[in-house]
Order: structure tokens, then sequence, then C-alpha cells
């Protein structure tokens, strides 16, 4: 496999201090957190740095398309290996039987008969800002795992949701868009913008 073969992905100096705050957040007893990263900077990384540090029986990444949930995919078997099987669970493929499953919302939502409240020691929802959405309620609702993390590049929501109490105000980490590129985790870019000509 490619992304086995690539040889081993470390974390970088950000990420360290993420999994260092989240191992104290779950020291003091949280059961959920919050990370509030910029695009591009390895949030689904991070997760998977966390979960490798936890090694949960079960986990499972929520996502909102097919596409991130395989890309999730890959990037938690090239940290974690064959240490732990993987399965997809959308549309039409349902992988029940990995140990960590890389799942579509919708779909989970559709079958929550499917699974245990708790059967996953730990849930990763990306996107968390969408949680106050009645799809990722249900779900949350339904499952109790030991640990729950959010990810998102925009939690502030402006129609007055509150994302971080979702995740009872447990920050694991905010990692601005200028962090990370001072931090060269970005590559440096101009944008332009047009305004709009009324004739």
């Amino acid at each position: 496999d490619a992304e086995v073969s690539a040889g081993p992905i470390k974390p970088n100096k950000m990420q360290v201090k993420a999994l260092a705050n989240l191992k104290r957040l779950r020291d003091e007893g949280a059961t959920k957190a919050l990370l509030v990263s910029a695009t591009g900077t390895g949030k689904t990384y991070l997760a998977a740095f966390d979960v490798e540090v936890v090694m949960p029986r079960r986990a499972l990444f929520l996502v909102h398309r097919k596409r991130i949930a395989d890309d999730a995919l890959r990037s938690f078997r090239r940290v974690i290996g064959a240490a732990r099987t993987y399965g997809i669970y959308s549309g039409q493929t349902k992988e029940l039987d990995g140990d960590y499953l890389f799942c579509t919302i919708q779909t989970v939502a559709e079958h929550l008969d499917q699974f245990a409240p708790d059967e996953f020691d730990y849930i990763v929802i990306d996107e968390a800002h969408h949680a106050e959405a009645p799809t990722y309620k249900k779900v949350m609702d339904h499952f109790r795992p030991k640990f729950l993390l959010g990810m998102t590049a925009t939690p502030t929501r402006t129609t007055g949701e509150d994302v971080f109490a979702l995740f009872d105000n447990n920050i694991a980490y905010q990692i601005t868009l200028q962090d990370a590129l001072g931090a060269d985790l970005l590559s440096p870019f101009h944008y332009f913008g047009i305004a709009d000509l009324t004739v």
C-alpha cells in the first residue's frame, strides 16, 4: 500500500502541542473537546495521532462526504498501520467489520439501529460547526463514546449556535491561519478581491 510504505509520519510542532493538550484534558476527566484549526493545517492527521495515543477498541470518524471519509481512512492507515482494521460506511459501501469506521453522517443517521450506543470508544466529528444540525444531533444523542473530538475551521456561527458548548467548552487547540503561515505549515498565498461593476 503506497500510504503505508511512504514512511512514518510524525506530528508537526503545533500538532505536538495539541496532542499534549488533549492528553491533559482527558487526564482531567474531559470526555469532549473541540479542535479549531485553519483549513489545510492537518486536522485529520492530528485526530489520527490522538487516536493512535488512545488506541481505542473501536473508533468512528464522521464526515459529510464519502471522498473525505476515503481520504481520512488513508490518513489513519498511514499513521496507525495494521494495528487496526478500517472500513467505509457510506451509501452502498457498508464495511461494518472495521475497528475504525469512516462514515458519512447521513448514512449513519439512517442506520443508527446498526450501532449500540457504546459501540465506539472514540468518535471524531469533522466539520463540527454543523453539529447543531438535526442529523448531527440525532447521531450525537445516540452514541456514548469515552471521548468525542470535534474539528472545525469555523466554530463561530452567524446563526447563533454555540458549537463550543456542544464540546463542553473544551478547546483542544486553536491554530489560526496566521499561526499556520508563520509556522510554515501552509504555502503563502495572495488573494484579489473584485468589486461588482454596476452600469
